[in-house]
């Protein structure tokens, strides 16, 4: 039920992908749904999908949505949907114009982007944070970057269940930045690299072409391959396609004709409408090109080079030189936040558990001296052990165990707020502190822990697993900790020896 659920939202965001209106009720019902069931992945991917519908949303809508994912991605300590949110809001930041915003945008995408490189895996997580940083890097022109991203999305997925729900969006975005990236290398006449690109490009169009591909994107990456062939002929143009003018890629099919007609007024006819039809906002990269292919045209007529055509190759030559600087302070960026990322790793490291990656005592310790130095004067602390652990290791092996341990650390990971920790003392034993304000709301949250716990999916692990935990619950002064330790520590007893799967306090 739960991972159904999950592959659910990822399919509602595919079929938004191809045009279908998601109600914002449907979403908000997913993570309400989630948060009830103490399923946090899931809420966080209702969020990633709210946040993708509200891209056609107003500029402050998506950066609130943005922002939401990123905040609850944080406090529950998953950098993955971390780096997803900030990566869609260096999209949103990036159309601003603010020079600042711009700034702030390209940091946050670098932040990003380490940030996946420190939490390497495979899942449709994974692979949705690199196709969100592939595209922010896209929307700068910097698609040696975003490439690499759509390579790491694609690996991502090996062996994941609903990988088709993910890898028609990372193929077909991977073929399209290929052809703007020869539109660009055709406008500044490049053409021993174009060569290059093409057949990159050409090779990009036919992986895309798998059975899980839309009709729709299929017929769309069909018009790409023959607008390739005539921006770099290579061994000859794919099967013609001829899709009504007035489709979503109209413009590209006049621009293939432009580029493929001899007659210099029918060509001239067949560029202007190109550029009639070809949003800017949407394909710079293909409206520039049939700018340039327009002005080429006029001087052909002309049988001269024209001013227009002198400024044309002027601005294409400028626009490259820009990319190339562009992408050089992006590559100093990226390496200033790993250098940075590689230092606050190894000293976070003395204060993680090897296995569970919660805190470990030393965090704890300097958790709780932090809330007293803040003046925090009551918290709640949650002893949580799990009942009869021995017999899991001694049935299925210290291997399942250590499993069991990772499922565990995950529900409390998931269960602790940004002002809480969840830290692990020694084999089935966690510590939470929460900074709650009364008693009761420790109870309710320790109870829905429990229920959490015995409520996962252990089948997962091993068939026949169950797992539950007895909780002590104690509530007093941060500065009394050993006093508090002692009174979960008898409380833990009495959930014990009451049968467990159950709270004390």
């Amino acid at each position: 039920m739960r991972d159904a659920t999950r592959l659910r939202v990822y399919e509602l965001l595919r079929a938004m992908q191809d045009g279908v209106q998601i109600p914002p009720r449907v979403i908000e019902e997913l993570v309400s749904g989630a948060d009830r069931r103490a399923w946090p992945e899931v809420a966080r991917a209702a969020l990633f999908l709210a946040a993708a519908r509200s891209l056609s949303e107003p500029h402050s809508v998506y950066w609130a949505a943005t922002t939401r994912l990123l905040d609850r991605a944080q406090a529950d300590g998953d950098i993955v949907m971390g780096a997803v949110a900030l990566a869609m809001r260096a999209q949103v930041v990036n159309t601003s114009g603010d020079p600042a915003s711009t700034v702030a945008a390209d940091r946050d995408l670098a932040r990003a982007s380490i940030m996946l490189e420190t939490a390497a895996g495979s899942s449709l997580e994974h692979a949705s944070a690199h196709n969100e940083c592939a595209r922010a890097f896209g929307e700068r022109d910097l698609w040696e970057l975003e490439l690499e991203h759509y390579r790491a999305a694609d690996k991502a997925l090996d062996g994941e269940t609903g990988r088709d729900l993910v890898l028609p969006t990372i193929l077909y975005n991977k073929a399209e930045v290929e052809l703007n990236w020869c539109a660009a290398l055709r406008e500044i006449g490049d053409g021993r690299i174009l060569a290059h690109r093409s057949r990159l490009a050409r090779e990009a169009l036919e992986r895309a072409d798998i059975p899980a591909l839309p009709d729709s994107w299929r017929q769309e990456l069909r018009i790409f391959a023959t607008l390739l062939s005539a921006i770099e002929p290579g061994d000859g143009p794919p099967d013609p396609v001829d899709p009504p003018a007035e489709g979503s890629y109209g413009g590209y099919v006049r621009l293939t004709r432009a580029l493929s007609i001899d007659d210099h007024r029918y060509a001239l006819v067949e560029a202007e409408e190109a550029l009639a039809r070809i949003d800017h906002g949407q394909s710079p990269q293909v409206h520039n090109l049939a700018l340039c292919v327009a002005a080429e045209i006029e001087a052909a007529a002309a049988g001269r080079e024209t001013a227009g055509l002198r400024y044309a190759n002027q601005l294409a030559r400028q626009r490259w030189a820009a990319r190339l600087s562009s992408l050089a302070s992006m590559q100093s960026l990226l390496h200033a936040e790993r250098l940075s990322s590689e230092h606050a790793l190894l000293s976070k490291h003395a204060y993680l558990d090897d296995l569970t990656r919660l805190g470990n005592r030393r965090a704890l310790l300097r958790f709780v001296d932090g809330l007293a130095s803040e003046g925090v004067s009551a918290i709640a602390l949650v002893l949580v052990d799990l009942d009869h652990f021995k017999a899991v290791n001694d049935r299925y092996g210290h291997s399942v165990g250590d499993e069991t341990l990772i499922r565990v650390a995950a529900v409390l990971r998931g269960a602790v707020r940004a002002q809480d920790v969840a830290v692990r003392l020694g084999g089935d034993e966690f510590l939470l502190v929460l900074a709650v304000p009364k008693p009761d709301a420790a109870g309710r949250r320790a109870d829905a822990i429990v229920a959490a716990i015995a409520g996962e999916d252990w089948d997962q692990i091993r068939p026949g697993l169950w797992v539950t935990a007895s909780l002590g619950l104690a509530w007093g002064d941060p500065r009394q900790l050993e006093a508090l330790r002692a009174a979960a520590d008898a409380a833990l007893y009495r959930a014990k020896t009451s049968g467990g799967n159950r709270i004390s306090g």
